[in-house]
């Protein structure tokens, strides 16, 4: 009898522990001399701890535990298959955007001119939509999302239009991802629609926004996109709020919560925290490590209350907070996202491609929807990406609650989507979940009726 070879143990205080099944996301606290019994070579099963701790599947033979990770394969194989029977269908109506931020993960697209001049019109969307129908003969919910480039331009109004029309008529749900810049001039078409979300980004407070976000020739967006939110919010628009940290910025965030709150935002229009991620085709330096990251926003929620409107931050990426303080039912994550699912991308020149990272990266596109709709390769290769296919992960005790992590963001680190992306999941875990024990004697929740993510 054996504690867990992927057992995962969390420091809470000096002689406290947590002790985390990855298996089930079953915890037990604990302190350090049960921790040492349980971690001796031959734990002393007469012990009332050690037998507790059996009881709760901390403890299992070692055979035990690789039927059980076996048993988890073969679910997996079975729920994958049942994930993939659907789809989220995703709209790129054009490349182009009408902001410069200088930490775009797009910019490889302005490098190719018929990409980035590409804008759908309405033979392209009919088409369109008819690889939608034929993909969508089982799908019970049928949503659509609206990306970019930036779909909610002024100039795209009578296609975005045209858009939202043949999809209500159609009995598809719409949700958008936008910069907002242009947003309060598409709230009236959107409160005529289907809309489950709206998510639009504000970096913080105006003077530091509009450095970072700001339209071709440096005029800042941080009003334009407050009326936009404002707009939503009256015409009872679910929206929430992205914001992108780096070092930049990281440090504005609790006077970004106090302007939240003033707004009268709190708690209707949702936030979260996010880091910026690297990019191929753009050097940024003020890039914050996902340690750093976790381990500095911990600190502010610690020692700032004007943090607390941002509190769902702390919901994803991983699964286990989830559980713990947002109430889900635990389900070990087996893949990273939708991209190895149900996620088609489709770009305004005919392609489709499976991640919101990789759009627009033609070694990553699956297959086109003009003239006809068509797969290639690479469409099997991203939906069969699970933990159970890397190697690495099925050795490590993090991948059940991270799923291997981004695949694109593997192949930028590593050349291959097969390799792990380990970005958040561990130093989640070691600092926010500490934090949030000593929260849970407070009124806080991490529930949300809506996924945001």
């Amino acid at each position: 009898m054996h504690p867990l070879k992927r057992r995962i143990v969390v420091q809470l205080k000096e002689d406290e522990y947590l002790l985390i099944n990855p298996y089930s996301g079953l915890t037990d606290i604990v302190d350090a001399e049960a921790l040492r019994a349980l971690e001796n070579g031959h734990p002393d099963l007469q012990n009332g701890v050690i037998r507790a701790l059996r009881r709760r599947g901390h403890l299992k033979e070692e055979d035990d535990e690789e039927y059980l990770f076996s048993f988890l394969e073969a679910q997996a194989t079975r729920v994958h298959k049942a994930a993939r029977s659907t789809y989220l269908h995703v709209i790129v109506p054009t490349y182009q955007c009408n902001l410069r931020c200088p930490y775009c993960f797009e910019k490889h697209v302005y490098r190719k001119e018929l990409k980035q001049r590409a804008i759908m019109d309405e033979k392209s969307v009919d088409l369109l939509f008819e690889s939608v129908m034929s993909l969508d003969t089982e799908s019970k919910e049928k949503c659509i999302v609206l990306y970019g480039g930036e779909p909610l331009q002024v100039q795209n109004k009578d296609i975005i239009q045209y858009i939202l029309e043949k999809g209500e008529d159609l009995d598809y749900s719409f949700k958008v991802v936008t910069n907002g810049a242009d947003l309060y001039h598409f709230v009236p078409a959107l409160s005529e629609t289907t809309v489950l979300k709206i998510q639009v980004t504000l970096d913080g407070p105006q003077p530091v926004h509009d450095r970072r976000r700001f339209r071709p020739g440096g005029k800042g967006t941080f009003h334009d996109i407050v009326r936009g939110v404002d707009a939503c919010v009256e015409h009872e628009l679910p929206i929430g709020i992205r914001i992108n940290v780096d070092r930049e910025n990281i440090d504005y965030m609790p006077e970004f919560g106090e302007f939240y709150k003033q707004k009268g935002w709190y708690p209707q229009v949702y936030a979260f925290l996010t880091n910026v991620h690297g990019s191929e085709c753009v050097s940024y330096v003020p890039l914050i490590s996902p340690e750093e990251f976790v381990e500095k926003i911990v600190h502010l929620f610690a020692e700032d209350d004007r943090m607390r409107p941002f509190l769902q931050t702390f919901r994803y990426p991983n699964v286990l907070l989830e559980h713990l303080f947002a109430g889900k039912e635990f389900k070990p994550r087996f893949w990273s996202c939708g991209a190895h699912t149900s996620i088609l991308i489709y770009d305004p020149v005919g392609d489709i491609y499976p991640c919101y990272e990789a759009v627009g990266d033609e070694r990553h596109k699956i297959g086109e929807y003009l003239p006809q709709l068509r797969f290639n390769d690479e469409y099997e290769y991203w939906r069969n990406r699970t933990v159970f296919a890397i190697p690495e992960c099925r050795e490590c005790n993090y991948s059940l609650l991270c799923g291997g992590g981004c695949a694109y963001g593997a192949y930028k680190q590593h050349g291959s989507i097969y390799s792990p992306y380990c970005d958040k999941t561990k130093y989640s875990l070691k600092y926010e979940i500490p934090y949030l024990m000593r929260l849970s004697g407070e009124e806080v929740s991490l529930s949300e009726e809506r996924d945001w993510y």
